[in-house]
């Protein structure tokens, strides 16, 4: 199996098990589980880069915006607020990033090793939020 398909089969398997509240974790243990060490998104080109085991693949998805465009300054209630969201089902993916790049959020990075997520701002800030354990069956 190549880095996409071990990529792919994660996403799937997480897709058929993964509940709407507070599905994230369940993602990322499959992503961890298939051998992923990372996942890191950089808006707003809505481009995502992966971390298996074996080789390192990106996906390029629609940017988010095109041509010049100010990044919005760094608001950690902003993007608290938008994490919480997504984690009671209430947004969708495409959502989630467009309100965590209105929060001034220019990449995150997954670290599915050590389970937590950190996002970065513009001028260097930063915020870090661990997520659980789950078991996936």
């Amino acid at each position: 199996m190549n880095a996409i398909e071990l990529v792919q089969g994660a996403m799937k398997k997480a897709e058929k098990i993964r509940p709407k509240v507070g599905g994230f974790p369940y993602l990322s243990e499959c992503m961890r589980e298939a051998g992923v060490l990372k996942n890191v998104w950089t808006l707003p080109a809505g481009q995502s880069t992966f971390w298996p085991s074996a080789g390192v693949i990106s996906v390029t998805n629609s940017p988010m915006v095109s041509g010049f465009h100010e990044v919005p300054v760094f608001d950690q209630e902003a993007l608290i607020k938008a994490l919480r969201a997504d984690q009671a089902g209430q947004t969708t993916f495409p959502e989630f990033l467009s309100a965590t790049w209105e929060a001034g959020v220019i990449s995150y990075e997954a670290d599915f090793s050590e389970r937590k997520v950190t996002y970065l701002g513009s001028q260097g800030e930063s915020y870090v939020e661990a997520y659980p354990a789950v078991e996936i069956h």
